[in-house]
């Protein structure tokens, strides 16, 4: 099942309504200075779940209370306002701000689920992908989120009891936050198929500081994280194991089916220890003895984990059981490995998804189509895979 994502890279302008949330310019006194309730309807509101200050009494709102949202235009962003503070609105409450998910991406699965307090006027909702260049000839399209999109999309289509049966070999998985979510936000265990070190040091930060425990993203969102409950960031997370090599179909298929790894892989596993460790990730790309690849949406060199060598395999009959155990294959632009992927999981009879990215024409000049054109484009790769593999279905992740 060959797989694509179309994402934003950067987020839609949020218009706000600018109403004062001052006692004095909205809420109504009788002659002796009592404040005067209005019989308004009461707005949509949400659940705290924490404690804030109310933009009006200033009284505390504490988890489990309703608030609803409220622009204050002098101090600017916004205030939470009690339910019960609603009736202080003579004229009624304001219009509340424009959801920023809805602003951006012209969705809102709070809003969905009923429960989001802001605003989802349609002529606020986002509907354009923006690009933007970054040095490169290519034009960028990012999006902060593509592991956590493609991991609730996995747990859609394959269900959470069949990717927690086995491993998750997940090729080319780069820092390998993909990896990472899979194994400690729903207790798949998946590893990570990368000549490059692991870089978690920023995920695991987010983890720290409680952004995965559910009170922090609220009942919508709890079921796609299965494995998180409040008070989780005060445990240590899990690193993905890794196999640092390059991924070849052959050569993975062979330790799939042998039992007996004969000198012939010892070296090979060795080389690619080796080889992995002169390679670098840059803004032209992987670099592996001067010589550059296509440009790539990462742009730095990675930084070596100090935690990286605990989770690295270094036994080739470690890296064969793992192997031996997968139950899925994914991709998440994994550039060259694209093609071996689908050969591999094909080859073993196992379900694979990929998110194709780069082409690279000029190391494939043999792929072509079935007119006989080579392939050169996002678009002529996303064919070929089709031909190549009719039972292969395509679809866009939200």
């Amino acid at each position: 099942m060959t797989r694509r994502i179309e994402t934003s890279d950067k987020d839609a302008d949020e218009t706000c309504l600018t109403m004062s949330a001052e006692p004095s310019n909205e809420i109504l006194f009788d002659k002796i200075g009592n404040r005067v309730a209005s019989n308004h309807k009461a707005p949509l509101c949400t659940v705290s779940r924490y404690n804030v200050s109310c933009g009006i009494c200033a009284a505390m709102i504490v988890p489990g209370d309703s608030m609803f949202p409220l622009t204050n235009s002098k101090q600017g962003g916004l205030s939470w306002v009690h339910k019960a503070c609603h009736t202080l609105f003579p004229l009624g409450v304001p219009p509340p701000p424009t959801c920023r998910h809805w602003a951006r991406l012209g969705r809102c699965p709070t809003y969905e689920a009923g429960v989001c307090a802001f605003g989802h006027d349609e002529k606020q909702r986002g509907t354009t992908k923006s690009k933007r260049k970054w040095g490169g000839k290519r034009t960028l399209v990012r999006n902060s989120h593509k592991n956590t999109a493609f991991r609730i999309f996995l747990m859609k289509t394959y269900g959470l009891d069949f990717l927690q049966r086995g491993v998750v070999l997940d090729v080319a998985g780069g820092k390998g936050e993909l990896s990472w979510e899979l194994q400690n936000l729903m207790g798949v265990e998946s590893v990570v198929v990368d000549p490059r070190p692991l870089t978690l040091s920023a995920i695991e930060r987010k983890w720290t500081q409680g952004m995965f425990e559910p009170k922090r993203f609220g009942p919508v969102f709890a079921k796609w994280y299965p494995a998180c409950e409040d008070g989780c960031s005060k445990r240590k997370p899990e690193r993905p194991s890794h196999l640092r090599c390059f991924f070849e179909a052959d050569t993975f298929s062979r330790l799939a089916k042998d039992d007996d790894m004969d000198d012939t892989l010892e070296n090979w596993f060795l080389g690619e220890r080796t080889k992995a460790k002169a390679i670098k990730w840059t803004t032209k790309g992987l670099q592996e003895g001067g010589r550059n690849n296509e440009h790539h949406e990462e742009d730095a060199p990675c930084e070596i984990d100090q935690e990286e060598s605990n989770s690295e395999v270094a036994d080739l009959g470690v890296a064969a059981s793992i192997i031996k155990r997968s139950k899925l294959v994914i991709g998440l632009h994994p550039d060259q490995a694209a093609g071996d992927i689908a050969a591999f999981a094909t080859d073993l009879g196992l379900p694979w998804c990929v998110v194709p990215c780069c082409v690279y024409s000029d190391m494939f000049p043999k792929r072509r189509l079935q007119d006989g054109s080579q392939v050169k484009s996002h678009s002529q790769l996303l064919q070929w895979f089709s031909e190549a593999y009719p039972e292969a279905k395509a679809t866009t992740l939200d």
